[in-house]
């Protein structure tokens, strides 16, 4: 399957599909250039993602740069749970914050 991002408004971008190894160049090329273009924030919404592995965590790291760089304010929302387990097992479970656990 294929992994895809969905401009839903001017702040919030959806992503869909598979965010694995195969699929996540160009979804990444995508969304970095979506926040570059934001005004103040912008919120991923992943609720229709179907698979992840850690490509999935450098997406959401470069996305993080991209958005600091910028000053943008960057929000998860409906992180997969295995996403969850991945930035867990290396350190990172912060990026997500607990109030972005909630919206699983």
């Amino acid at each position: 399957m294929q992994a895809s991002v969905e401009v839903r408004a001017a702040d919030e971008v959806a992503l869909s599909g598979d965010l694995r190894f195969a699929t996540v160049a160009g979804v990444r090329e995508r969304l970095e250039r979506l926040i570059a273009t934001g005004e103040s924030a912008c919120v991923v919404d992943f609720s229709a993602v179907s698979s992840v592995d850690s490509a999935a965590l450098s997406l959401w790291l470069c996305c993080q740069r991209e958005a600091r760089e910028r000053n943008i304010q960057l929000q998860a929302r409906h992180v997969p749970e295995d996403l969850l387990s991945i930035a867990r097992l290396v350190g990172l479970g912060h990026l997500f914050g607990d109030a972005d656990a909630a919206l699983l």
